[in-house]
């Protein structure tokens, strides 16, 4: 669908355009070991970084946005994939059209709003707070989400809108695609069925690299991922040791709690402290590396697993309950398996450079440099990170 009046200015046309792809799920070393022939070959004829480190937690929601704005999940406020707010007292959830259309939820100024308050067109065909009114703006063409859209479609899309007449043409464009997560989930990272949607999106990539060369177009192709995925098996269950309403619980490798007052959180820490295999903070102690605190939608408590367990909170008995075979949300920066991928290509990349690894702050920061965007509001990603992929001419 297409929405506001904006066309690009004199000076936007003569930009490049940023083509920003998201394998939901796609871990760092994918590639390699299920041989992806097209982003191997990005990354000789581009650059890559060797692991795009998530920002905590882990999680598809938080770190899509944080890709599109440059911010922490606790500065940009979608703390996690589900979460309360305990100034305005409402729920925010993936599942809850309602919330995600909802702007107010979403803080920075996403890349898409950063290229139309700067006179140039964006589109999306599905991230994370793309579907919402953000400070009065949409992308010009947005979708809703509707994951049963064929992955061939969306990419026949995104060409059919860089054939658009030069002022509606986007230069700002994002896609997303899911499977490589699913599958990731149901069967777990070493599955073959990984291995099968590796190849599938892949192939897709392939048809946008075609479909790029044949425009004639300068484009920069970016291909990233918001997280890995890591094997899971064993549950801890809450509900074993303290109880909480599951109100004011989320769960998964991190829960949160939502307490009713300091003495109910400190009776509640008080017993959590001393279990095993997950360690629980305060939300003002979360360690300041994870840069997770200071924000009202966090939880009071915060409980962070260590693989191969998740948090749940459940009155059933454990082997009752219908486990996921991977999962993620781990802490990024102590296992390696939430590493995601950052490859690029395009007419300024340094052919076959690499960097190690960076954090997904900084890719906003790049996107604004590719398209020659000014950063109008303070970020927590630095250029320099990622300036190296670029030729030195730059």
């Amino acid at each position: 669908m297409a929405s506001n009046f904006i066309e690009n200015t004199k000076n936007a046309q003569a930009k490049p355009y940023v083509i920003m792809v998201s394998l939901d799920g796609f871990r760092h070393d994918y590639a390699e070991k299920y041989k992806a022939a097209n982003l191997l070959d990005m990354a000789k004829n581009g650059a890559r970084a060797k692991m795009l480190l998530p920002s905590f937690p882990s999680k598809t929601f938080p770190n899509h946005y944080t890709l599109a704005t440059g911010l922490y999940p606790s500065k940009h406020g979608i703390v996690a994939n589900s979460f309360f707010d305990t100034k305005i007292k409402k729920r925010y959830s993936i599942g809850n059209r309602n919330a995600v259309e909802d702007g107010g939820w979403y803080g920075g100024v996403p890349l898409w709003n950063l290229a139309q308050l700067q006179g140039m067109v964006s589109a999306s065909y599905f991230w994370v707070g793309s579907e919402a009114n953000i400070n009065g703006l949409h992308p010009k063409y947005y979708y809703k989400y509707d994951k049963k859209t064929p992955y061939e479609f969306r990419v026949k899309r995104v060409m059919e809108w860089l054939q658009l007449p030069e002022k509606d043409r986007p230069h700002m464009v994002t896609l997303y695609f899911s499977l490589v997560d699913t599958q990731g989930h149901k069967f777990g990272p070493e599955s073959d069925e990984v291995s099968k949607a590796v190849a599938f999106v892949d192939k897709q990539i392939g048809a946008l690299r075609k479909g790029i060369q044949q425009s004639g177009l300068p484009v920069y192709l970016i291909v990233t991922s918001d997280h890995g995925m890591t094997p899971v098996s064993k549950f801890i269950n809450i509900h074993d040791f303290v109880s909480v309403d599951n109100e004011n619980f989320l769960g998964g490798p991190v829960g949160m709690i939502y307490t009713d007052s300091e003495d109910q959180k400190n009776s509640l820490l008080n017993v959590l402290t001393k279990q095993s295999h997950f360690a629980s903070y305060t939300k003002e102690s979360v360690p300041d590396y994870l840069n997770f605190k200071n924000n009202p939608r966090i939880g009071d408590i915060v409980l962070i697993a260590e693989p191969p367990y998740t948090l749940i909170n459940s009155a059933a008995k454990k082997e009752d309950l219908a486990k996921a075979e991977g999962t993620h949300g781990y802490d990024p920066y102590r296992y390696t398996d939430m590493g995601g991928i950052f490859y690029v290509e395009g007419p300024s990349i340094a052919k076959g450079t690499s960097v190690a690894e960076v954090e997904n702050i900084n890719v906003y920061p790049f996107v604004a440099h590719l398209l020659g965007l000014d950063i109008l509001t303070p970020i927590d990603g630095n250029l320099e990170k990622l300036l190296p992929l670029l030729q030195s001419a730059d």
